[in-house]
């Protein structure tokens, strides 16, 4: 009877004592888990925030009252998607899961000073509101791992498609050049070095092409569908330098191609002036925006035609 009460008596310390490991693991946890001591940081209370490693440096700037602000990088507006997810990142820093409190497990998880990428967070321009060192991305874990300045503990936030604390600059900028729906295009013109000619349909919906002597043909639907694919999305594949970009003279591009889009047309006219890089790139301008975007010539081949690629082969021989 006694050994059975001891029994008893040792489950129940044995319980008390895990209920109080797990209250004190759990009341630690909730502590370190909202981060308690952060500065707010969020799109409304920052107006600076800086992404740097040891090789590049981001910094995205706000303009603008805090509800109607466009935040820049480099003098452009930084690309909205990359935008939303970045903010939705650091709204997951108050709810950061602890990952470690050893700072021997700094390393391995990326965090080290002077190592890792740093984001910082300021107010006023200058007035730094907090600093994190955020390691590696791992896609295995598709986690960020992230220690705040100063502090030993580490945390893991999500980020499942790849790191969104992004030191490059070029990975906050809009690589679209342009997107124009097919049924907004009035006409799209063609000039090259040697050559000149205008791609417009007639009242019944049929292309042709008027080239310069008067002539008039119609267009390849093969021809016409890979043109008219190719501007409802032309993607960027990088950004020129600006040392790079100066040196460039768009005003006798190699290719340029004018779209004239309709009156009510969501999408207003615009011209791509191309300049070639090399033998898998070109260099692209357009009027609206000082950027020099870089395109794979494969991507913008479809577009690139000549007229005699356009044209349909005429029965007969």
């Amino acid at each position: 009877m006694k050994s059975r009460q001891l029994g008893f008596v040792l489950m129940a310390l044995i319980a008390v004592g895990v209920a109080g490991l797990i209250f004190r693991v759990f009341s630690a946890g909730s502590d370190e888990i909202i981060l308690e001591g952060l500065v707010q940081v969020s799109r409304e209370a920052s107006d600076r925030v800086l992404i740097n490693d040891a090789e590049k440096q981001t910094e995205l700037v706000r303009l603008g009252d805090a509800e109607q602000a466009t935040w820049f990088v480099d003098d452009q507006a930084v690309f909205q998607p990359r935008l939303e997810q970045f903010w939705q990142a650091v709204d997951d820093l108050y709810d950061a899961q602890l990952v470690s409190i050893n700072p021997v497990n700094h390393p391995p998880l990326g965090v080290v000073d002077g190592e890792s990428i740093e984001v910082s967070f300021f107010i006023g321009g200058r007035s730094l509101q907090e600093k994190f060192l955020v390691g590696e991305w791992q896609p295995d874990v598709r986690l960020c791992y992230v220690r705040r300045a100063g502090h030993e503990e580490t945390y893991g936030v999500p980020c499942p498609g790849g790191n969104i604390f992004e030191p490059d600059p070029d990975r906050w900028k809009n690589p679209v050049v342009a997107s124009i729906p097919p049924n907004e295009i009035l006409e799209i013109q063609f000039t090259y070095p040697d050559e000149a000619f205008i791609l417009r349909p007639d009242d019944e919906g049929e292309w042709y092409a008027h080239g310069t002597g008067g002539s008039e043909d119609p267009i390849s639907p093969l021809a016409l569908n890979s043109i008219i694919g190719t501007l409802q999305l032309v993607v960027a594949s990088g950004f020129a330098e600006e040392e790079e970009a100066d040196k460039l003279n768009f005003a006798v591009p190699d290719a340029m191609v004018r779209v004239i889009t309709h009156e009510d047309a969501s999408t207003p006219s615009t011209r791509l002036r191309f300049l070639r890089r090399d033998d898998l790139s070109s260099y692209l301008s357009i009027p609206t925006t000082g950027t020099v975007y870089i395109v794979d010539n494969q991507a913008v081949g479809g577009l690139l035609l000549r007229l005699e690629q356009m044209i349909e082969a005429q029965d007969g021989g």
